[in-house]
């Protein structure tokens, strides 16, 4: 099987570097994990990890001791033949398999969430695939947290940061938006990253790499005034208040969403407090 090549860096060497390896490990040695992810082109590494510098990670038959901890994170664990793949000489897990485990082994639902966007947003998997792979034994934490981001995860995010926004308010009693919402406008069709249709509210997510050139300041200034000629609202966020003010922007949405006509329970209302205060506490993890 051959996949195109993406604009990850150094895929073609991490393939190259693969063969030979699984071939000294086993003849049943395939690739996992974050590393076969990488090779279907969803990095989950941690930011600024060259793939060719770090351990790859790889399934062995059990039985198979003679693995260099140095070079190789070993799975002692079966690969069946449906869940493998060859990829120029090398054996990977099938896409469905490579998605499932990345996001069991998340450090957090957050993180595993996004990392089935990514998979579903490239097409390489389905979500009746996901449900399918719920059914697999694992360690409880694993699959409890599988089992929600597969609850969760969408194919519509265009980034892992607004899979951890709308993951952040579905954590809660707010009502749950729309991904990659339309916003027809007098200027044209737009899509909010989230948006709410029903309360004509809007968030999204600017972020320092893709949002920093002039030109793309002046498109959000000409798409937002677009959005606001026709009643809605925006909320823009950015990483930090992700990662260091969840509470605050939860309390922020449940504001622009009861102006605008939302009305929940007192026992929401209580409830929408303790998850502030909670997120408050003990941010999300994200990397």
């Amino acid at each position: 099987m051959t996949v195109s090549e993406d604009t990850l860096p150094d895929r073609s060497l991490l393939l190259r570097t693969l063969v030979p390896v699984l071939g000294l490990l086993s003849a049943d040695a395939v690739a996992c994990d974050i590393t076969a992810a990488y090779v279907w082109g969803v990095d989950a590494y941690p930011h600024g990890t060259r793939v060719t510098r770090t351990r790859l990670h790889v399934a062995v038959p059990r039985g198979v001791r003679r693995v260099g901890t140095q070079a190789v994170v070993a799975h002692p664990e079966p690969v069946p033949a449906h869940e493998r793949v060859e990829v120029e000489g090398a054996r990977i897990t099938a896409p469905a398999r490579t998605a499932a485990d990345i996001a069991a082994r998340a450090p957090s639902v957050f993180l595993a969430t996004s990392r089935l966007d990514m998979f579903l947003a490239r097409g390489l998997v389905h979500r009746h695939e996901l449900v399918a792979a719920t059914r697999r034994r694992r360690p409880a934490g694993q699959h409890a947290r599988l089992r929600s981001a597969v609850r969760l995860c969408s194919g519509l995010s265009h980034s892992p940061a607004e899979s951890w926004a709308r993951v952040l308010v579905r954590s809660t009693r707010l009502p749950a938006p729309e991904p990659q919402c339309p916003v027809p406008t007098r200027e044209g069709l737009f899509h909010a990253d989230l948006g709410w249709p029903r309360y004509r509210l809007a968030l999204e997510y600017d972020s320092r790499e893709h949002h920093a050139e002039p030109r793309t300041r002046a498109l959000d200034r000409y798409r937002y005034a677009a959005m606001a000629d026709e009643g809605w609202g925006i909320v823009p966020i950015g990483i930090h208040d992700l990662c260091a003010h969840p509470g605050r922007l939860l309390r922020r949405l449940q504001h622009e969403l009861t102006a605008r006509g939302w009305t929940c329970s007192p026992e929401d209302e209580q409830a929408l407090q303790r998850d502030a205060l909670r997120f408050d506490r003990h941010p999300p993890r994200l990397r």
